[in-house]
Formats: structure tokens, C-alpha cells, sequence
């Protein structure tokens, strides 16, 4: 139960690929232009409040020039209507009602903000949607007038009749009239668009006051009111009658404009009634040009923009008073104001349309109002272009970042599986060593760990050889000892002569001596091994343990001479003692086999530095005077099972592995085993480290 619970577990686990990683590293990238783009509209943002307060002190400036003007103000002065706001209208090429706002761009008009309606819970936020109200007249079509509203909402709500029961919708009334006593109601059903919905009106001819109420409700099923708007009594602000001036009236107002006409944007002039006196200059938006299909490319990938902070059409920064009145309206009653209007999005830019607002004083009372217009879209032209053209080359530096990625990604994975299959090809199913590995043809990690492979292959394979000739070799050492005991028993049990029984007893006993030679050799790497694993390092002096090791054996291998050469006086090194003197029993017992008659056995100690590192080691070594090494094994010399005494005649079966534990030794103390030609004979030693 357990390895079936296992096996699931085991089969559930999901996979996932480099290329899948990769893909998964690259998402941060996504947001790096949406960075881009919010850093730009910032900027844009610290520009438009730069250029407000600019046209803020220009605003200032020419309504100081009409301060005191009460020959201007007089002649065309009305009475303001108590209640009623001064609605602007703006002169447009041409208007159609075809619910479509492309012919407003230049008017921007008013916003109307929304009001939680009473009874609502306590802390109800206001709805943010604003509701941006213009008014115009076609130049094409004298005394028409034409509205339009346009509201920002999640969805449009049309009112319906359902079971029997009314339910209530987003809603918009227009009230229009000749005075307040008498004015009739227009409901208007809105056009849903991206974001909200909209409506334009036409009048044949244009009414004297107008009052325009929005109800919002939730759009999730509940009809409940969130939010309503009223712009209260609106009057069109009406052109100047140039019929209804004198000469003289009309001469000072054409020297007042020339004045105005310098001024960036459209200035207008109200009087203290909110009547439109004079006007000079035009707002200007410059609009997003047809273009080829990499601008429109641009533009479609700018408009991701637009997620990354809530809409506000209406901004008032560092504003005062109640935020529901018009710049104008204020002005009018005594109070500088101005506002920025979001209309419109270039280039992934917000576009907005600054106003300022001034009053203008004749002694101590409000003669009328100055208001100086502004659009931000005429500025953007430059920028824009460059702002496509670094939109398509951030998309095009992101595609081919992505693609070259998923590139690499491709050739790593097939790398990899490649060296994968190598792998498992390599080894058979009884583990057997039949392949290779490809040498890399690219010097990275990838490479390196191919090379890595193969040279783990390699040592299995000497391993594997190894380990075959280690058992040939014994079933050779083993048979000749095995068959003389055999044949002796054998001889023994058929013998009667008590001499030659002593014989077959003699060969007998020579047999199990052999046999227990090779047992006891066979043994003595592992206990080697053993003890090294067992033992700790002892600071010694090597000149001293040479000199005491040469003195045994004078002892035990007389009449041969044996010489100690030593370089340093002393030799301190951490080792193992008997390790050192094991190994160096084999190195003698192998120098003396193979030293001719009467030559001396020496034995060196000297410094040495290993290889490209560098590192001081010392060097102990034994030489003798006799036949080289040969060729063929000077590679393998110092591996287990390896000897070159059966090279020469009359040698005893020998196992080779006095070689191999003077490597072991060697390695256990940080060095290597060493065999090497001299002249005259062959010297023969290993290395030790100095520290451990």
C-alpha cells in the first residue's frame, strides 16, 4: 500500500521545462514599459501643473490690464440671474446628433461630479465617475444648439419593465426653457461606449436656460442609486452682438483684444452677469494624425496605459473653495481659480485642458471675469512621435529578448538531452561500459559537465578492466598453488615410500604458504586503507624516519648498501608514520628485486613544488641502478594487480599491489606516486604535502 501511495505521488509530480522557467523569468519584463509609460505620464503630470501656474500668472497679467476699465464694462453690462451659471458655448465647424463625439474635441465644456444620495450608509464614498457636459452651435446651421453629455460608468442601466414591476435605470433628464417657471423635460436615453455612455442633443433653436440631472444605479442587479448630478440653471453664454454697441464702445474693446490676441489659448471676457463680452485666441488640440500601421501599432500598445490609474476628467491642484463651481463662476465672485479638465489620451499621454480664471475689479465690485483656456494636446505633438517610435523599439527589443532567451533555452534543453541520452547510452542494461560521451563543442557549464561524464565513463571503464583483470589474474595465482596441493594429496594418498610422502608433505605445505601469501596480500591494501581512515597526523621529522628506516634495513637486506640523501637538515611534516614506512618498505623491497649486484639503494628526501599550483611538498624517493621501466606500463604502474616482475625470468607469482599502496599512502597525505627513468636505473618515490 505504502509503494502504491508512493508510485502516485510520483506519478502526480509536475514537470516543468527550462523553456517553461524561462518563460516564467521573462513576466517582470512585461512590466518594465507600463513603468515606462506611468513614468512619462507623471512627468506629463509635473509639466501640465508647471504650465497651469503659468497661465495662472499670464491670466493675472491680462486681467491687470482691464482692472479699472469701466468704460468697457458698463456699456455691456446685465444683470446676473440669481441661481443661474454661465453655461460656455463653443462655435464648431459642424455638429451631427449621431452619438458620436469626434466633432467635441475643442469643447470641452464642464463636469458635473456626483453626490451620494441621501439615506445612503454612513461613509459611502463618492462615485468617482464624472459626467463632462458641453454645449455648441454649427456654424453650418444658424440658431441650432447642440449638448452633449458624456459619462464615465462601468455599464449602462436601461430601465425595464419586468413581471410587472417598474425598474429603475440609469437615467438622464434635460430641462430647457425660457424662464424657471416654464420649462419643459426631455428624457434622453444614453448611448453605451467604452467606459460609459453618452448623449447628444439637438434644439432648433436655443433655449434661453437648460438644467441637465443624471441618476447613476449599480449595475450588478441590485438598481440601487449610487450617485446623481445636477448642473442646476444653465445659461448659453451668447456671442457678442456687435449691433448693440456703439462706434466708440466698440473701438475700445478692438484695442482691448489686440491686447488679449498675444496670450497662448483662447481668452474669454464675461461680463458680471456671466455674458460673454469679447474673445480672442482658440483652443487648440492637436489630434492623433491617420499615421502608417506602426504608429497604430504604437498607439494600440500605448493604450495599456490606461489600467494603470483610475480616470479623473477634473483635477483641481492646490484648489480652495467649494470644487463643485466653475472657474468662471468663482471668478465671478471675487476668487482667482483654475482647473485641469483630463479630455483626451495621445500617444499613451493624458491630454488636459488648463483654465484660469481671474476677476477683474472696477473700484470695489466685481465688473466681469477673465478666462484664459489652454489645451495641453498642442504640446505633445514632438513627443509623441518619439514616443511611438521608442513604444515600437522597447516592443521590438522585448520580442527579440524574449526570443533569443526562449532560443538559448532551446539549445541549453537540447544540450542537455542530448548529453542525457548520451549517458544512458553509454552503460548497458548489466552496467557494462559501451559508449562515450562527445567531447563539447562549446567551453561552458554545459560542456563541463559532458566532460565531467565522460572522464566518470573512463574511470568506470578502468574500473570495469580492472576488476577483469583482477580476477583473471587471481584465478592465474590461484590455480598453480590449487593444482600442487591437488596433485600432491593426490601422490600422497598413493605413496607408501615415507620419503617421498615427506616430499608430497613439503610441496603441500609450500602451496598453502603461497596461498596464504596472495590471502595476506589481497588483505593488506584493505587494512591499509583501514588504518588510514582510523589514523591522525603526527608532525615527525623525515630525515630522521629515513635514516631510521635505512639502518633496518642494512639489517634486514645485508650485504646490500642502502644511502640516505637528504637536502634539509630537518623535515617536519604531518603524517602517518606507518604509513610512510610501509610505503616505503614496498619502494625497497621492489628496488632491491630489481638493482643490479653490488649497487647501492638510495634513499632521497628533498623539497619539491607540485604543478601548476604550486604548492611546497616534499619529495621521497628510492633509486637503484638496474633495467628501465617499460613503455607500456609506465601509465598504469602504480594501479592494483599491476607487476612487471613476471618481465623477468624465474620471478616468483607476484599480485603487484605494493605499487598501489604506496599510492594510497601518497594520496592520503595530499601528493601523488611518481616513477620515473634516471640515468642508469629508475627512481621511484611520492610526494607529501608540507601542511595538512
Amino acid at each position: 500500500m505504502n509503494r502504491a501511495r508512493a508510485g502516485s505521488r510520483r506519478r502526480w509530480r509536475p514537470t516543468i521545462g527550462l523553456r517553461f522557467t524561462l518563460a516564467l523569468a521573462m513576466l517582470p519584463l512585461l512590466a518594465m514599459p507600463l513603468i515606462a509609460l506611468r513614468y512619462a505620464e507623471v512627468m506629463t503630470e509635473l509639466a501640465r501643473n508647471e504650465r497651469l501656474e503659468n497661465q495662472a500668472q499670464a491670466a493675472r497679467n491680462l486681467a491687470a490690464s482691464l482692472h479699472e476699465r469701466r468704460e468697457l464694462f458698463e456699456a455691456e453690462a446685465g444683470g446676473q440671474r440669481p441661481g443661474v451659471e454661465p453655461l460656455p458655448v463653443e462655435l464648431l465647424a459642424d455638429v451631427a446628433v449621431d452619438q458620436d463625439p469626434g466633432e467635441w474635441l475643442e469643447a470641452p465644456g464642464r463636469a458635473l461630479p456626483f453626490r451620494v444620495p441621501e439615506g445612503s450608509p454612513e461613509g459611502t464614498p463618492a462615485p468617482a465617475p464624472p459626467v463632462r457636459l458641453a454645449a455648441a452651435r454649427a456654424q453650418e446651421r444658424p440658431g441650432r444648439f447642440f449638448l452633449l453629455v458624456d459619462a464615465d460608468d462601468e455599464r449602462l442601466v436601461v430601465p425595464e419593465q419586468r413581471d410587472g414591476v417598474e425598474l429603475p435605470g440609469d437615467e438622464l433628464i434635460v430641462e430647457y426653457g425660457p424662464a424657471p417657471d416654464a420649462m419643459q423635460t426631455l428624457r434622453v436615453q444614453p448611448v453605451e461606449r467604452p467606459g460609459g455612455w453618452l448623449a447628444e442633443i439637438g434644439f432648433d433653436q436655443e433655449p434661453a436656460l437648460l438644467r441637465v440631472r443624471v441618476t447613476d444605479v449599480d449595475y450588478l442587479g441590485s438598481r440601487r442609486v449610487e450617485g446623481r448630478a445636477d448642473s442646476g440653471l444653465l445659461a448659453p453664454v451668447r456671442p457678442i452682438d456687435a449691433r448693440r454697441r456703439d462706434e466708440r464702445h466698440a473701438a475700445r474693446w478692438d484695442e482691448a483684444l489686440r491686447g488679449l490676441a498675444r496670450a497662448s489659448g483662447r481668452v474669454s471676457v464675461y461680463d458680471a452677469g456671466g455674458a460673454l463680452l469679447a474673445q480672442a485666441g482658440r483652443v487648440s488640440s492637436e489630434l492623433a494624425p491617420a499615421g502608417d500601421w506602426q504608429a497604430g501599432l504604437a498607439r494600440r500598445l500605448l493604450s495599456a496605459t490606461r489600467s494603470l490609474r483610475p480616470q479623473r476628467f477634473v483635477e483641481e491642484p492646490g484648489g480652495s473653495g467649494d470644487s463643485t463651481l466653475t472657474p468662471l463662476t468663482r471668478a465671478l465672485s471675487g476668487v482667482a481659480a483654475q482647473q485641469s479638465e483630463r479630455v483626451a489620451l495621445q500617444a499613451g499621454l493624458p491630454v488636459w485642458l488648463l483654465t484660469s480664471a481671474q476677476p477683474v475689479w472696477v473700484g470695489d465690485r466685481v465688473a466681469g471675469a477673465l478666462v484664459l483656456e489652454e489645451s495641453t494636446g498642442s504640446r505633445l505633438g514632438p513627443g509623441r512621435a518619439a514616443i511611438e517610435r521608442l513604444t515600437l523599439l522597447t516592443a521590438a527589443a522585448m520580442a527579440a529578448s524574449a526570443l533569443a532567451l526562449l532560443a538559448i533555452g532551446s539549445i541549453t534543453v537540447a544540450r542537455i538531452v542530448r548529453l542525457r541520452r548520451q549517458a544512458e547510452q553509454a552503460i548497458d542494461a548489466r552496467g557494462r561500459v559501451v559508449g562515450t560521451v562527445d567531447a563539447p563543442g562549446v567551453r561552458d557549464e554545459i560542456g563541463a559537465l559532458a566532460e565531467s561524464h565522460a572522464r566518470v565513463l573512463e574511470r568506470l571503464r578502468q574500473h570495469q578492466q580492472y576488476v577483469g583483470q583482477l580476477r583473471a589474474r587471481l584465478m592465474h595465482e590461484l590455480r598453480t598453488p590449487i593444482m600442487v596441493v591437488r596433485s600432491s594429496l593426490d601422490n600422497l594418498a598413493a605413496e607408501d615410500d615415507a620419503q617421498r610422502r615427506e616430499a608430497y608433505l613439503a610441496r603441500v605445505r609450500e602451496g598453502a604458504q603461497r596461498l596464504e601469501r596472495l590471502v595476506a596480500s589481497m588483505g593488506e591494501a584493505s587494512s591499509l586503507e583501514t588504518m588510514l581512515a582510523q589514523s591522525r597526523l603526527e608532525t615527525t621529522d623525515l630525515v630522521a624516519l629515513l635514516g631510521a628506516c635505512a639502518e633496518g634495513y642494512r639489517g634486514a637486506f645485508a650485504p646490500r648498501r642502502f644511502v640516505v640523501e637528504c637536502e634539509p637538515r630537518t623535515a617536519s611534516c604531518p603524517v602517518v608514520p606507518e604509513a610512510i614506512v610501509q610505503a616505503l618498505d614496498k619502494l625497497v623491497s621492489n628496488a632491491v628485486d630489481f638493482a643490479e649486484p653490488d649497487t647501492p639503494v638510495v634513499l632521497a628526501l628533498r623539497a619539491a613544488r607540485e604543478g601548476a599550483t604550486g604548492a611546497a611538498q616534499w619529495e621521497i624517493a628510492v633509486r637503484n641502478q638496474g633495467p628501465p621501466l617499460p613503455a607500456t606500463m609506465r601509465e598504469n604502474l602504480f594501479d592494483s594487480m599491476v607487476s612487471i616482475r613476471e618481465h623477468r625470468a624465474g620471478a616468483d607469482a607476484h599480485l603487484g599491489l605494493g605499487l598501489y599502496l604506496v599510492r594510497l599512502v601518497a594520496e592520503f597525505h595530499g601528493g601523488r606516486a611518481f616513477a620515473r627513468d634516471v640515468a642508469g636505473g629508475v627512481e621511484v618515490g611520492f610526494l607529501l604535502a608540507r601542511s595538512a
